[in-house]
């Protein structure tokens, strides 16, 4: 069994701590450890360093390894450029399948966070019994805790194994919905948030890509010969650009009919944005938040705050977010969280990239 960690997003909307070349998951958000090392220190009771396996971008490589140094430096395997989670899922599989086609990954994002660690091994063990147990592709569905728009949802059929974590097969997958249809899954009790996490054989997900996405199963065939070898890096440059842009989810998935879903309660959060950190910050008494340093709130509620250990003063403000660094201060409410990208797009548009 591999842990497969993928670590090659941007967390724009953690602007101005994430940078191109800090990204979210790079980031120790909470706590001493990044978001992906714990990721990896998470995974220890199943798999061993030697079974992780890191796929990140060429930018990133370097810092990945560099946190990570338990991890075989030939197991941080970067693509030249992002193709989406289809071809990152691939070249991970491809890559086990030259170790071991019938061994088990366990595909997580590097940049969750999990609260209940022993339920999260003990669901990520079922996953991984339903995916031996066939040719599988199981997902983790997490119980919704309210009507999320930001989410896709998988749509839970007829229960297989009802004792908890409960196994289901996969009735439909939907988009992010709008606010009234969240409401209407919600209130279904059928409908889980698509995590994101992910446990397959490895030759396994290879022939549902060769079934649905060819051009994608041609370029990681193409690619097999040269992984883990010193020709590696070379053979990404010259295949991956090549390869198609498209989810796991959309091109593989949702037109799979082997799919399990194994329903997930380990809390867990995506730290989409940071209006997420009020779950994860100690609150005062009038629902402010600190990453570290302290507040003086006066007629102040509702506010968080990453001011790298300063003092912050708050005076008759309520529900505003300020991120401090060493070269940018935001400030923004906190229901335009999602909106961080704007600033990124401003940016980018006015020639500012000594702040990307």
């Amino acid at each position: 069994m591999y842990s497969v960690v993928m670590a090659g997003g941007s967390g724009t909307r953690f602007w101005p701590a994430s940078r191109e070349a800090r990204p979210k998951q790079l980031l120790a958000l909470t706590g001493s450890r990044s978001l992906l090392q714990q990721t990896v220190a998470r995974m220890a009771p199943l798999t061993p360093a030697e079974k992780v396996l890191v796929v990140t971008g060429a930018s990133h490589a370097a810092a990945v390894a560099g946190q990570l140094p338990q991890v075989p430096a030939e197991q941080v395997v970067a693509e030249p450029l992002a193709r989406n989670t289809a071809a990152a899922a691939g070249l991970a599989a491809a890559w086990v399948a030259k170790k071991d086609p019938a061994a088990v990954c366990l595909v997580l994002p590097a940049d969750h966070l999990i609260t209940d660690e022993p339920l999260f091994i003990e669901t990520l063990r079922r996953a991984a019994e339903t995916a031996r147990s066939g040719d599988f592709l199981v997902t983790l569905g997490l119980t919704p805790r309210y009507p999320a728009t930001g989410f896709g949802y998988i749509e839970a059929g007829e229960t297989l194994r009802p004792e908890p974590p409960q196994v289901c097969k996969v009735k439909a997958f939907h988009e992010k919905p709008d606010l009234a249809v969240a409401k209407e899954y919600l209130a279904s009790g059928r409908h889980l948030w698509n995590s994101g996490m992910f446990a397959w054989r490895a030759e396994v997900l290879l022939a549902e890509i060769q079934r649905f996405l060819p051009e994608l199963a041609a370029g990681l065939q193409e690619l097999a010969p040269d992984l883990g070898t010193p020709r590696q890096a070379r053979a990404l440059a010259r295949v991956y650009p090549q390869l198609p842009k498209i989810s796991v989810d959309n091109g593989v998935l949702e037109k799979s009919a082997a799919i399990r879903v194994v329903k997930a309660d380990f809390g867990w959060s995506d730290v989409g944005s940071w209006d997420a950190m009020a779950e994860l910050w100690q609150e005062d008494h009038l629902g402010n938040a600190c990453q570290e340093g302290r507040i003086l709130a006066i007629e102040a509620k509702g506010n968080l705050v990453a001011a790298g250990g300063r003092l912050t003063a708050l005076l008759g403000v309520d529900n505003l977010v300020a991120v401090v660094t060493e070269d940018a201060l935001l400030i923004l409410p906190r229901e335009r969280c999602q909106d961080v990208r704007q600033v990124i797009d401003r940016l980018k548009r006015d020639g500012l990239d000594e702040y990307l």
